[in-house]
């Protein structure tokens, strides 16, 4: 290494060192919606057909059975969609009896801790009437991957047998996993691939009478229809019918009948409504092919030795050799009453088919498809729509629109006219190809920082786009290369190494498969060492709660009126969730509700914690109110979901001077009544400007610069042009030289590590009295720059300067602030 001379490194302000690179990398998203699997198994498995219950341990059994690294995010069981009506996740014990448990994960052998909430509220209210929904999460810390696999148990009850002691009667209680046939399994993977299927029965296996199955697959079997001729279910037979199952020619399918009985308490039972049952006593699966015409008349025999009448449940699905099998059918209920008259209706012509079929307007990502409404004899009740062999689902309009298709890619349609009986028309069938994908995503919304030591902690929701978003690139302070990319699932990052004090900009962009990048997100934001917490409090929680951060929040206190709840809502947007699990509300028959504490006078900054967890307000307007400091207006109409969403911890922050003594926040009524999770209340340190260079130059006894010929070699050498900055501590002197090497040819100049607090000039010349003009200067390094650096990049910039062998001088020059 050659030492070159140099002229005395001149700074005029604070004085570091750092070295711009910029290296974009460039990776085009891969999506395989076609490898992402899973499989769902309820198996109740102790116990009989009559007594066996999805409280034992282990009965739900959910697999990934993906094939190319696919991770599961969240798996959601509705039940609304069983056999059985009204049964119901009783995690409170108050929808049918007390008995059983709320959620209880039995195993994982993934990795963190998955969390759970239960959704879709029976009565569209709370917890009494039970609910429907199911969903449990596996986001940030867990890594549910192929390969593993996680049970867990949750008591069902039909809300008929409410108020009955345990377990019903006659076990009516006890809901196995074989009568939740129909239940409705969604599961999100990673890849952004969502599926769903219906669980159907399980025919061949050991414990069939027990069990129900779904399995989530590209290669899963068509979905069969199943209809009765002239009949709209539910309804009343007093004779044997014949069943039509509908499916792709040759395809074995099972016909599964479910005998039920309905067993009542004393009291005759709640919100029992016709053709309800709540017990399937025999499961009686039949096997029958399809024909060459798509179909297969199946001659069935209602009566059983163990239940000659009462109310069966008809299901159906498709399976193959390979173990491949189909999502369960539409489910028929019948009252078998051999004895009656029989009822229903006698309707057995089909609709004409529909004319004018076509998309009326196609994207990169749906299509839009109109025709004209047919007749019937009766009245057309709703259509079916295909697209190629996958049943879409129904409407009773004339238009569908199918979103979430690949740009520039042709589909086949179908659609069947079908009324009151369910009698279905010939299809109509047309073709439509998606355009190709210009049109980018939406703005991600509600774009929050939250400030901490050194570090940014980005938050927003979900943007949207006619194909879909695949990721967000996060910018800052305008810089156009990324400081990183997310995934479409990822909804927050944290940006590290910032310097306290400096205002940053942060940028945010949806973009999808084919590059498109939305308009962005910004926001702003001051990294502060913040001064330790005043208080914080455990709003809702008579027990104290200690943050990862190993922070304490106290137990609630302060209040003077309100009352407190639970909740078990998978909390997003924080590392905090237990925080907002537990709430104080206040009434609207209180005082308005206030919290007061004793501080020191002086300023402060309040921080407040809210979530939005009542599904019946979660609209926008369902639950608004005011915030007051110091009796003051200091927010005005807060709208929690309007801001974050539902479940989704938003965090507000008011500044406040007190001047009593006493820090008072209030909470006033507008919508519903207002909610608050948690408080946190810190000092507003005094403001101090940090010396010019000159002061510090002073306060440490500095010399400035040299020009003795300290070796006798001449005022030209690395000596003689060195900025001597403490003459005492040879380590703070190192620090700051600009150190050329002769490498290859050329002079390299090495410079001192760059702080993020201005701009940094090179300048080179063969005269060193020239060196401070502008025209001499061969690089730039401005603030912007600096701070998209890493702090490993800031240690390592370097200049080329001139020959090897050349005679030169160079100077650092420093303008502090930049921009």
């Amino acid at each position: 290494m050659i030492l070159f001379p140099h002229p005395p490194i001149r700074i005029t302000g604070p004085y570091w060192r750092l070295a711009f690179f910029a290296t974009t990398l460039s990776l085009a998203p891969v999506i395989s919606h076609g490898a992402a699997a899973a499989r769902l198994t309820i198996n109740s498995g102790s116990g009989s057909i009559e007594n066996s219950s999805t409280n034992t341990g282990g009965s739900f059994q959910l697999e990934n059975l993906s094939t190319s690294g696919e991770k599961i995010l969240s798996a959601r069981i509705d039940l609304s969609t069983a056999m059985l009506p009204d049964v119901v996740f009783d995690p409170a014990g108050t929808a049918g009896d007390p008995d059983g448990k709320a959620f209880e994960q039995d195993s994982f052998n993934g990795t963190g801790t998955p969390t759970h909430a239960f959704e879709s509220p029976h009565d569209g209210i709370g917890s009494e009437d039970g609910y429907d929904a199911l969903r449990v999460n596996f986001g940030a810390g867990v890594s549910f991957g192929p390969g593993k696999k996680m049970t867990f148990s949750a008591d069902i009850d039909p809300t008929n047998v409410k108020g009955a002691p345990g377990p019903g009667p006659d076990h009516a209680a006890s809901v196995s996993g074989l009568e939740l046939i129909g239940a409705t399994i969604t599961v999100t993977f990673d890849d952004d691939t969502t599926r769903v299927v219906r669980m159907g029965g399980v025919p061949g296996h050991s414990n069939k009478n027990l069990m129900s199955q779904g399995v989530l697959s590209a290669s899963n079997l068509a979905t069969p229809v199943i209809s009765v001729t002239g009949k709209a279910s539910p309804f009343t037979l007093n004779a044997n019918p014949t069943v039509r199952v509908t499916g792709p020619a040759g395809a074995s399918a099972r016909l599964c009948v479910a005998h039920s009985e309905l067993h009542l308490p004393v009291d005759g039972g709640y919100d029992v409504d016709p053709y309800e049952s709540n017990k399937v006593v025999v499961f009686d699966p039949k096997s029958v092919t399809i024909g060459a015409g798509g179909f297969v008349d199946f001659p069935l025999t209602l009566a059983h030795a163990s239940a000659p009448d009462g109310i069966k449940l008809l299901s159906a699905i498709l399976v193959d050799g390979s173990g491949n099998r189909s999502s369960c059918s539409n489910i028929i209920t019948i009252d078998y009453d051999p004895s009656g008259s029989g009822s229903g209706s006698s309707d057995s012509e089909p609709p004409e088919v529909p004319e004018n079929f076509a998309a009326s307007a196609v994207t990169a990502g749906s299509v839009t498809l109109g025709w004209t409404a047919p007749t019937d004899n009766v009245g057309v009740t709703g259509y079916r729509i295909y697209r190629g062999a996958a049943d879409l689902g129904t409407t009773q309009q004339t238009t569908f629109t199918d979103h979430g298709r690949s740009p520039s890619t042709a589909y086949t349609y179908q659609v069947k006219a079908y009324d009151a009986a369910n009698n279905h028309s010939e299809a109509a069938s047309t073709t439509a190809t998606t355009s190709a994908d210009s049109q980018a995503p939406s703005p991600p919304g509600t774009l929050q920082a939250a400030a901490g030591n050194g570090a940014v902690q980005l938050t927003w929701t979900a943007a949207s786009d006619e194909v879909g978003v695949t990721g967000y690139r996060i910018r800052r302070n305008g810089n156009p290369n990324p400081i990183a990319t997310v995934s479409g699932l990822t909804l927050t990052h944290t940006d590290t190494g910032l310097s306290n004090g400096t205002t940053y900009t942060f940028d945010v962009r949806a973009i999808d498969a084919a590059g498109n990048e939305s308009l962005p997100a910004t926001v702003n934001a001051i990294p502060t060492l913040a001064p330790a917490a005043t208080l914080r409090v455990n709003v809702g929680s008579n027990a104290a709660y200690v943050d990862p951060q190993g922070n304490t929040w106290a137990a609630d206190y302060g209040s003077n009126t309100g009352y407190t709840d639970s909740n078990t809502a998978a909390i997003t947007g924080t590392d905090k969730p237990a925080l907002y699990q537990k709430r104080r509300i206040d009434r609207d028959t209180a005082p308005e509700l206030t919290y007061g504490f004793a501080v020191s006078n002086g300023d402060y900054r309040v921080v407040l914690h809210f979530v939005e967890v009542v599904a019946s307000v979660s609209v926008v307007g369902g639950r608004v109110f005011d915030v007051t400091a110091e009796g003051a207006l200091a927010i005005d109409n807060l709208d929690i979901f309007a801001q974050v969403g539902a479940n989704k911890a938003l965090v507000v922050e008011v500044p406040v001077t007190v001047s009593d003594g006493q820090l008072n926040i209030g909470f006033l009524h507008v919508v519903q009544n207002p909610v608050l999770s948690g408080i946190e209340v810190f000092p507003v340190l005094p403001v101090v400007s940090p010396p010019t260079f000159e002061e510090w130059l002073t306060s440490h006894g500095l010399t400035g610069q040299t020009t003795t010929d300290s070796d006798g070699g001449g005022a030209s050498n690395l000596a003689e042009y060195e900025l001597q900055l403490d003459p005492n501590d040879a380590q703070d002197d190192l620090a700051f030289h600009l150190r050329c090497e002769a490498l290859e040819g050329s002079i390299i100049v090495v410079l001192p590590e760059l702080k993020p607090l201005g701009n940094y000039y090179v300048h080179r010349s063969d005269d060193p009295t020239a060196l401070g003009d502008v025209a001499n200067r061969i690089a730039t390094f401005t603030r912007a720059q600096i701070e998209a650096m890493t702090p490993q990049q800031r240690t390592e910039q370097s200049v080329t300067g001139s020959a090897a062998g050349e005679k030169g001088f160079y100077q650092l020059f420093f303008e502090p602030g930049g921009g």
